[in-house]
């Protein structure tokens, strides 16, 4: 009997250990090292003391494709989440993944690149061996892109969470599903079918390089229909599941939300309905075991005590009021070219300059007026073909957000004018426009704001061009 008891009790320390270790290093692969920048700021150094002294923070929240998808660790979503708990509200930020900024992935000089690389460049230790010491090692991909979105948002953002697409949809079925109101309704003709990224569809090897040709000028699921799905989305309240909710929100390629802000968007509904869901089943109790369920699909700089706190607060958080916020093209943002004619998205400050991000996120906290932004539209009031888009160009190129400009056909105008429809126009920014128009003064309109622009400049025969505009018959 007492070799039994022996045997029991080694078995229940051996078994122990054994359930250590595995936490242990299930845990160190989740709970990865915060960064050394944390402490070089007067701020509190657990989450704890974030909500002891009622201070603001922020979590960069990240998606990723993850295990075998190409660019696994290119960040697909970006939303920073920004908790005030003096004023309890929290403010949700869709970052755009094409915005063009420097990232230090060579000592402090580093080079431009689309801010959805950061995770992917910090967890690179071969091919960039140089970083500065903060974004080297494994734990480097979470705190380069904490760096770099803080550059843009000007925040400085001590946690991040990062989620693949396995962990995301394993998230979802564990909640029981989510309940989204989808607006627009949508249909998506080109929804790629993990694992046939490179299903042949029927063709042989030999035809492979003819109908890659053809996919630059011919939509990609009429060349390999097999690699793609159709997918639909009716507009109202619709339960989905995990597999569903990922397609919900990666979905790029339909005519009536397929831009990448359309998709920022919806990610920030889906935020939103699995708050409500992890609230309304009580499901918060079990999060630390949940999380470590999700083993390599799962990143975070918390700690598991800085997850015990966000429980004990779960109640609390649960009231706090939330606003969704997204930088896009319509605002601080303006689209262009690299100079090696990648697609991106530069500030309108001029390239890599973030002062009206910062100042507009940093009013918007502190409940103070926004600055509204200048939105152009010129109109030709002389006989001057193609005046009104030469000085259209000539705003695009200050990074100041334009419409299709048009004529002013029933009179001829002798001067220039400018007229501001909205207030809270910043006064620098019409003091740019008037020096470029020179302009003495602005007319502040009394009604009537249209729809797609707050500026209309109406260009006089006083107007002289830099240089001979084109003789086209354009406005």
């Amino acid at each position: 009997m007492k070799k039994l008891l022996l045997f029991f009790f080694i078995f229940a320390v051996l078994l122990g250990i054994v359930g250590y270790l595995w936490y242990h290093r299930v845990t160190n692969k989740i709970f990865v090292k915060s960064g050394t920048q944390k402490a070089a700021v007067n701020l509190p150094t657990t989450l704890k003391g974030y909500f002891d002294t009622k201070t603001p923070f922020t979590v960069l929240v990240a998606g990723y494709g993850g295990g075998t998808h190409d660019g696994a660790y290119l960040t697909d979503t970006m939303i920073v989440v920004h908790v005030d708990p003096k004023t309890q509200k929290i403010f949700l930020i869709s970052i755009p993944r094409d915005i063009w900024i420097k990232i230090p992935t060579d000592g402090t000089n580093g080079k431009y690149w689309k801010l959805n690389a950061a995770y992917t460049l910090g967890l690179d230790n071969t091919q960039f061996p140089n970083k500065l010491p903060e974004f080297k090692g494994t734990d480097g991909g979470g705190r380069l892109a904490e760096y770099a979105v803080g550059q843009v948002t000007g925040l400085t953002i001590p946690y991040f969470v990062g989620l693949d697409f396995s962990g995301f949809t394993h998230t979802i079925d564990t909640l029981g599903g989510v309940d989204i109101n989808v607006n627009p309704a949508f249909t998506d003709p080109e929804y790629p079918i993990e694992g046939k990224e490179a299903d042949l569809c029927g063709h042989t090897p030999e035809e492979i390089p003819a109908l890659d040709a053809q996919v630059a000028t011919t939509a990609a699921e009429l060349v390999y229909p097999c690699r793609y799905e159709t997918l639909h989305f009716d507009k109202g309240l619709q339960h989905m599941d995990g597999a569903t909710a990922l397609k919900y929100v990666r979905s790029r390629h339909s005519m009536e939300d397929g831009t990448d802000f359309g998709r920022a968007q919806r990610q920030r509904k889906l935020i939103l309905a699995v708050k409500q869901k992890v609230f309304s089943i009580g499901f918060a109790s079990r999060v630390i075991p949940f999380i470590s369920s999700l083993g390599d699909d799962f990143r975070t700089d918390l700690t598991p005590d800085d997850v015990k706190t966000i429980l004990e607060h779960a109640t609390e958080l649960n009231g706090y009021s939330v606003d969704t916020m997204a930088l896009t093209d319509q605002n601080y943002l303006t689209d262009t070219f690299s100079a090696d004619n990648q697609s991106i998205l530069a500030s309108i400050d001029g390239l890599d300059r973030w002062d009206s991000v910062h100042t507009w996120l940093a009013n918007t906290f502190a409940g103070l007026p926004v600055p509204v932004l200048p939105v152009v539209r010129v109109l030709n009031g002389t006989k001057t073909p193609g005046l009104a888009q030469y000085a259209t160009d000539q705003l695009s190129a200050m990074y100041v957000q334009t419409r299709a400009p048009g004529s002013v056909t029933d009179h001829a105008t002798p001067k220039t004018t400018i007229t501001v429809y909205t207030p809270n126009v910043p006064s620098d920014a019409l003091s740019a426009l008037m020096k470029t128009f020179h302009v003495t003064s602005v007319n502040m309109a009394q009604s009537g704001t249209p729809s797609a622009y707050n500026i209309e400049v109406v260009l006089g025969t006083d107007y002289q061009p830099a240089i001979s505009p084109t003789s086209a018959p354009t406005p």
